[in-house]
């Protein structure tokens, strides 16, 4: 059976992934789709085998699941796609008595977000060069940029001092700290420079759905009608919107991140065995 759970889950996150790639979207109909069939399969196993151990994996790794996905949603580092496809992959894995799967697909998916969320930047920067260029030289020039440019220079200079005088046992790694923090100084500007050359946007109201980031707070006659403290747009304010003849809005796009649900879950199934025989 657990082929089953191996070939419908890819289709499931397969689809939502196609969907978020094209849309930035990802339909309730596969969300909720996944959770129910997460929540379907290990109930049919227990049943199957009479055995309890699955149900109890099962809402485990839902209540684990439920707890991580709601924290990332209300502190806005996810969407509400992202976290109804975690709770139905929670409910699917399972989750302790010698389980460890939903463990293993969260490292999973965090190494394989951060490697394809390098990707998918450098290809925005390469489409939108002229634009990433414009804004990384103008947060150069900045002041407050400026001032911190001479802290991190400065405490890179001290600590070079110090690996003059360190034993030869601590070089490497005073080094190193060099290179973390300068590299990190300029990482940030990168990381900001795509943020606001090529992800913040002017979209039309006409084009705007459920969950879109506002980046900028908007009002009418004084009136708070959206802004970056919304936990994405609802239809509600799209519809006032509308009402009140509100062309266009500030947008932040984030970058797809449902590909890597899809990338971690296959990792679980094909190089999971692997880590399971080293632990």
């Amino acid at each position: 059976m657990e082929y089953i759970a191996l070939v419908v889950g890819t289709l499931f996150l397969a689809a939502a992934s196609w969907h978020d790639l094209r849309t930035r979207e990802v339909p309730d109909l596969l969300s909720y789709g996944l959770l129910l069939f997460g929540i379907a399969y290990p109930t049919i196993a227990a049943i199957v085998q009479w055995d309890w151990l699955p149900l109890a994996q099962m809402g485990i790794g839902l209540g684990v699941m439920l707890a991580l996905g709601l924290l990332l949603f209300y502190t806005g580092q996810w969407g509400g796609a992202d976290s109804k496809l975690l709770f139905g992959l929670g409910a699917l894995l399972g989750l302790g008595f010698g389980n460890w799967d939903a463990i293993l697909f969260l490292i999973f998916m965090l190494f394989a977000g951060a490697a394809y969320g390098l990707l998918y930047t450098l290809v925005l920067v390469i489409k939108h060069r002229k634009a990433f260029k414009q804004r990384f030289v103008a947060l150069i020039r900045e002041p407050r940029v400026k001032r911190l440019r001479i802290i991190v220079l400065a405490s890179c200079f001290l600590l070079l001092v110090l690996i003059l005088l360190a034993p030869m046992a601590e070089k490497a790694l005073l080094i190193l700290l060099v290179i973390a923090i300068y590299g990190l100084f300029y990482a940030w500007i990168f990381v900001k420079a795509v943020e606001q050359g090529i992800l913040i946007k002017s979209y039309p109201v006409s084009k705007l759905t459920e969950g879109d980031w506002i980046n900028e707070e908007v009002k009418v006659r004084g009136k708070h009608i959206c802004g970056p403290k919304d936990l994405g747009i609802t239809k509600a304010q799209i519809a006032q919107l509308k009402k009140l003849k509100v062309k266009k809005v500030m947008v932040k796009e984030g970058i797809p991140f449902v590909p890597s649900f899809l990338i971690g879950y296959l990792l679980l199934w094909f190089v999971g065995p692997y880590v399971y025989a080293l632990l």
